[in-house]
């Protein structure tokens, strides 16, 4: 069984700390929540936490203003500890302290560039984000200090079918980026390069059809 520990960095809850939490966790405004949190702008069932293949998964309930983790609007994402998790006007930070320090180390361990000192910084910038946090302006933009530097890892155990599927939906944005970038125009000696407005666009259609197909797997029966 997986367990949750949430800190509130910022909002009217500030300071608040549940931990080792059994999943399902489940966030929200309405007393009948695992967490419930004095903030108006979070719906009455906001967000859930449940275990999967030892993962922890992060599911919007089709809330009212929705959730960011690390900045970034989500339907359902995996959690790591360290990650940023806003929603309406209150952050949550994701992990204790020392499930974090653990993370750190593993991302360290990963990443030859992360030296010891390096993974003190990182460390230090998560502690100076929860001090600080009652001045952050906006707090849905804040994110993990220790956003990994490479796409995420591809799904395992998946079926024939299933590889096929996720094959083609790589395959299709990898055709549009390649196909846009065909017509990049890099000038000698310029820091920028010009494209295309039609290929612009192309870019812009490929972003938000990626936005439908998340959205589609967060509410599959929709």
């Amino acid at each position: 069984m997986a367990f949750v520990t949430l800190r509130v960095l910022h909002g009217a809850d500030r300071g608040k700390v549940f931990e080792h939490l059994s999943t399902p966790v489940t966030v929200g405004r309405e007393e009948g929540n695992t967490i419930q949190l004095n903030d108006e702008r979070i719906s009455r069932y906001h967000l859930k936490f449940q275990e999967d293949d030892d993962k922890v998964i992060l599911t919007d309930l089709e809330s009212t203003n929705g959730t960011k983790v690390n900045g970034e609007d989500i339907q359902v994402r995996i959690v790591r500890y360290g990650d940023m998790i806003s929603l309406g006007r209150s952050l949550l930070l994701f992990g204790s302290r020392s499930e974090i320090d653990r993370r750190i180390a593993e991302v360290a361990g990963r990443h030859a560039s992360i030296n010891e000192e390096h993974a003190r910084q990182i460390s230090e910038r998560i502690d100076r984000i929860a001090r600080s946090s009652d001045v952050v302006a906006d707090a849905s933009g804040v994110r993990s200090p220790l956003l990994p530097a490479e796409p995420p890892p591809l799904p395992d155990r998946l079926g024939p079918a299933q590889a096929a599927q996720l094959a083609e939906v790589v395959d299709y944005i990898q055709s549009v980026l390649r196909t846009a970038s065909e017509g990049v125009i890099a000038r000698p000696g310029a820091e920028k390069v010009e494209l295309d407005f039609a290929d612009w666009q192309t870019v812009l259609d490929l972003q938000s059809r990626l936005a439908e197909m998340l959205r589609a797997i967060g509410n599959p029966t929709e």
